[in-house]
Protein backbone atom coordinates (compact mmCIF):
# COMPACT_ATOMS: atom_id res chain seq x y z
CA UNK A 1 0.00 0.00 0.00
CA UNK A 2 2.77 2.51 0.90
CA UNK A 3 4.43 1.34 -2.45
CA UNK A 4 1.15 2.19 -4.87
CA UNK A 5 0.50 5.83 -2.77
CA UNK A 6 4.63 6.56 -3.19
CA UNK A 7 3.99 5.83 -6.67
CA UNK A 8 0.46 7.85 -6.97
CA UNK A 9 2.36 10.79 -5.62
CA UNK A 10 5.38 10.35 -7.78
CA UNK A 11 2.93 9.92 -10.76
CA UNK A 12 1.23 13.28 -9.41
CA UNK A 13 5.14 15.43 -9.39
CA UNK A 14 5.53 13.38 -12.92
CA UNK A 15 2.29 15.23 -14.45
CA UNK A 16 2.99 18.30 -13.32
CA UNK A 17 6.59 18.40 -14.69
CA UNK A 18 5.22 16.22 -18.49
CA UNK A 19 2.59 19.05 -18.65
CA UNK A 20 5.09 21.69 -18.19
CA UNK A 21 7.61 19.94 -20.96
CA UNK A 22 4.23 19.71 -23.39
CA UNK A 23 1.31 22.18 -23.30
CA UNK A 24 -1.39 19.51 -23.86
CA UNK A 25 -4.58 21.09 -24.77
CA UNK A 26 -6.71 17.62 -25.73
CA UNK A 27 -10.00 17.73 -24.04
CA UNK A 28 -11.13 14.48 -24.73
CA UNK A 29 -11.62 12.20 -21.29
CA UNK A 30 -9.15 9.41 -21.47
CA UNK A 31 -11.16 5.87 -21.21
CA UNK A 32 -9.25 3.86 -18.67
CA UNK A 33 -9.57 0.89 -21.37
CA UNK A 34 -7.40 3.01 -24.04
CA UNK A 35 -4.67 3.27 -21.74
CA UNK A 36 -1.56 0.47 -22.60
CA UNK A 37 -1.27 -2.26 -20.03
CA UNK A 38 2.08 -0.65 -18.89
CA UNK A 39 0.24 3.29 -18.16
CA UNK A 40 -2.77 0.81 -16.42
CA UNK A 41 0.19 -0.70 -13.97
CA UNK A 42 1.68 2.56 -13.27
CA UNK A 43 -1.90 4.43 -13.19
CA UNK A 44 -3.43 1.41 -10.98
CA UNK A 45 -3.84 3.72 -7.82
CA UNK A 46 -6.34 5.48 -9.52
CA UNK A 47 -8.32 3.40 -11.42
CA UNK A 48 -11.43 3.21 -8.81
CA UNK A 49 -11.17 7.40 -9.57
CA UNK A 50 -9.44 7.87 -13.66
CA UNK A 51 -13.67 8.70 -14.95
CA UNK A 52 -14.00 11.44 -12.13
CA UNK A 53 -10.63 13.39 -13.42
CA UNK A 54 -10.53 15.99 -15.63
CA UNK A 55 -9.31 15.18 -19.12
CA UNK A 56 -6.11 17.29 -18.82
CA UNK A 57 -4.93 15.89 -15.93
CA UNK A 58 -6.10 12.49 -17.48
CA UNK A 59 -3.73 13.49 -20.03
CA UNK A 60 -1.18 14.68 -17.47
CA UNK A 61 -0.98 11.69 -15.92
CA UNK A 62 -1.13 9.71 -18.92
CA UNK A 63 1.74 11.19 -19.99
CA UNK A 64 3.61 10.79 -16.11
CA UNK A 65 3.19 7.29 -16.38
CA UNK A 66 4.73 7.28 -19.35
CA UNK A 67 7.62 9.37 -18.85
CA UNK A 68 7.61 6.91 -15.87
CA UNK A 69 7.81 3.99 -17.77
CA UNK A 70 11.54 5.36 -19.73
CA UNK A 71 13.44 6.30 -16.53
CA UNK A 72 16.63 4.57 -15.41
CA UNK A 73 15.81 3.73 -11.84
CA UNK A 74 18.68 6.32 -10.96
CA UNK A 75 16.18 8.76 -12.14
CA UNK A 76 13.28 7.17 -10.48
CA UNK A 77 15.65 7.35 -6.98
CA UNK A 78 15.90 10.99 -7.85
CA UNK A 79 12.24 11.39 -8.39
CA UNK A 80 11.06 10.12 -5.39
CA UNK A 81 13.72 11.93 -3.17
CA UNK A 82 12.15 15.12 -5.15
CA UNK A 83 8.98 13.58 -3.87
CA UNK A 84 9.92 13.08 -0.20
CA UNK A 85 10.75 17.05 -0.35
CA UNK A 86 7.49 18.03 -1.78
CA UNK A 87 5.81 15.87 0.65
CA UNK A 88 7.40 17.33 3.89
CA UNK A 89 7.02 21.26 3.00
CA UNK A 90 4.71 23.78 4.26
CA UNK A 91 0.95 24.16 2.64
CA UNK A 92 2.72 27.39 2.37
CA UNK A 93 5.42 26.28 0.44
CA UNK A 94 3.40 23.47 -1.47
CA UNK A 95 1.18 26.46 -2.44
CA UNK A 96 4.42 28.37 -3.63
CA UNK A 97 5.81 25.44 -5.77
CA UNK A 98 2.53 24.98 -7.50
CA UNK A 99 2.28 28.82 -7.83
CA UNK A 100 6.10 28.93 -9.29
CA UNK A 101 4.65 25.90 -11.88
CA UNK A 102 1.59 27.79 -12.82
CA UNK A 103 3.39 30.96 -13.66
CA UNK A 104 6.35 28.64 -15.92
CA UNK A 105 3.39 27.06 -17.66
CA UNK A 106 1.78 30.85 -18.25
CA UNK A 107 5.42 31.83 -20.09
CA UNK A 108 5.44 31.92 -23.86
CA UNK A 109 7.08 28.34 -25.15
CA UNK A 110 9.94 29.89 -26.35
CA UNK A 111 10.41 31.69 -22.72
CA UNK A 112 10.29 28.30 -21.25
CA UNK A 113 13.03 26.86 -23.39
CA UNK A 114 15.24 29.50 -22.98
CA UNK A 115 15.47 28.63 -19.14
CA UNK A 116 14.95 24.91 -19.06
CA UNK A 117 18.76 25.53 -21.37
CA UNK A 118 20.25 27.94 -19.69
CA UNK A 119 19.50 25.03 -16.52
CA UNK A 120 20.68 22.60 -18.38
CA UNK A 121 23.74 25.01 -19.59
CA UNK A 122 24.41 25.34 -16.23
CA UNK A 123 27.71 23.69 -14.90
CA UNK A 124 27.12 20.80 -12.21
CA UNK A 125 28.98 22.30 -9.20
CA UNK A 126 27.03 25.60 -9.79
CA UNK A 127 23.60 23.79 -9.63
CA UNK A 128 24.51 21.49 -7.00
CA UNK A 129 25.77 24.37 -4.61
CA UNK A 130 22.64 26.50 -5.88
CA UNK A 131 20.26 23.69 -4.72
CA UNK A 132 22.15 22.92 -1.42
CA UNK A 133 22.11 26.39 -0.32
CA UNK A 134 18.28 26.35 -1.33
CA UNK A 135 17.77 23.14 0.98
CA UNK A 136 20.38 24.47 3.47
CA UNK A 137 18.12 27.82 4.54
CA UNK A 138 15.50 27.86 7.11
CA UNK A 139 11.80 29.21 5.96
CA UNK A 140 11.79 32.08 7.08
CA UNK A 141 15.48 32.68 5.21
CA UNK A 142 13.80 31.03 1.84
CA UNK A 143 11.01 33.50 2.22
CA UNK A 144 13.80 36.00 2.71
CA UNK A 145 15.09 34.76 -0.45
CA UNK A 146 11.96 34.59 -2.21
CA UNK A 147 11.22 38.27 -1.48
CA UNK A 148 14.58 39.78 -2.88
CA UNK A 149 14.79 37.85 -5.54
CA UNK A 150 11.16 39.19 -6.32
CA UNK A 151 11.90 42.56 -5.36
CA UNK A 152 14.78 42.15 -7.70
CA UNK A 153 12.66 41.17 -10.48
CA UNK A 154 9.68 44.15 -10.14
CA UNK A 155 12.96 46.62 -10.39
CA UNK A 156 14.52 44.92 -12.92
CA UNK A 157 11.66 45.16 -15.13
CA UNK A 158 11.10 49.35 -14.38
CA UNK A 159 14.64 50.00 -15.14
CA UNK A 160 15.57 50.90 -19.07
CA UNK A 161 17.04 49.07 -21.44
CA UNK A 162 20.95 50.63 -20.73
CA UNK A 163 20.05 49.90 -16.41
CA UNK A 164 19.39 46.35 -17.62
CA UNK A 165 22.66 45.85 -19.33
CA UNK A 166 24.81 47.60 -16.83
CA UNK A 167 23.77 45.96 -13.95
CA UNK A 168 23.66 42.70 -16.06
CA UNK A 169 27.54 43.25 -17.03
CA UNK A 170 28.06 44.48 -12.56
CA UNK A 171 26.58 40.42 -12.11
CA UNK A 172 28.84 39.26 -14.80
CA UNK A 173 31.93 40.61 -13.60
CA UNK A 174 31.25 39.38 -10.01
CA UNK A 175 30.75 35.91 -11.17
CA UNK A 176 34.00 36.47 -12.98
CA UNK A 177 35.73 37.28 -9.53
CA UNK A 178 34.36 34.36 -7.97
Amino acid sequence: MKTQMIKLCLLMVFAILSSIASAETDTENVPWETLSEAQQTTLSPLKDQWGTLSPQRQQRLKAGADRWATMTPEQKSKAKERLNRFKNLSKEDKQAVRERIKAFRALPPEKREAIRQKWRNMDPEKKRKLREKIQNMTPEERKAFKEKRMRLRERFKNMSPEEREQLKERFRSKRRQQ
